[in-house]
């Protein structure tokens, strides 16, 4: 099976996201978000990870072709340790770990990491899983620092789901 393989903070998810989960689908039989982050990260305190997972997940609750799966960091520290090659080296076997354990991947899968970000390219291609990479274009560059800056002028920029939250917390 051919499976796209998304991943962020998703702090909040936003349109930008929608894009390259939207061109994975096209792309791939299967569709797996990944909600990454850590108690403290950019999320905090308005979009803590629990809340980002569970928001995604309703989002994509009647698409049959994604599937949303939550992966915290646990041990945010190892920035003071390791370069950024080995940080995300260790970062994509977690990963892949915590895909089969869930059974969201086989071995016998091909596997396709979708980002539109040009450093994650670089760092996912160099890791030693040779798992492809697909650079996408978003088609609105918009992004969740930006949204968090002005949050009340920026709801039309997320995705329902995240949105309609936002709203009741206001």
């Amino acid at each position: 099976m051919k499976i796209g393989l998304v991943f962020g903070t998703f702090a909040p998810m936003h349109l930008g996201h929608m894009d390259v989960i939207n061109i994975a689908k096209k792309e791939m039989d299967k569709v797996i978000v990944i909600c990454c982050g850590h108690e403290g990260d950019r999320g905090y305190p308005l979009f803590p990870l629990e809340k980002r997972y569970e928001l995604a997940a309703k989002e994509f609750a009647d698409d049959e072709k994604v599937f949303v799966t939550m992966l915290p960091d646990t041990d945010p520290e190892i920035k003071k340790h390791w370069d950024q090659q080995q940080i995300w080296n260790y970062w994509v076997d977690r990963m892949l770990l915590h895909l089969f354990q869930k059974e969201l991947i086989l071995a016998r899968d091909e596997l396709c990491f979708y980002t539109s970000e040009g450093d994650y390219t670089e760092l996912l291609e160099n890791t030693p899983q040779h798992i492809r990479v697909h650079r996408c274009q978003r088609v609105r560059p918009v992004s969740g620092t930006q949204i968090r800056g002005d949050l009340e002028n920026s709801l039309e920029l997320m995705v329902p789901a995240f949105r309609e939250y936002v709203r009741e917390h206001r």
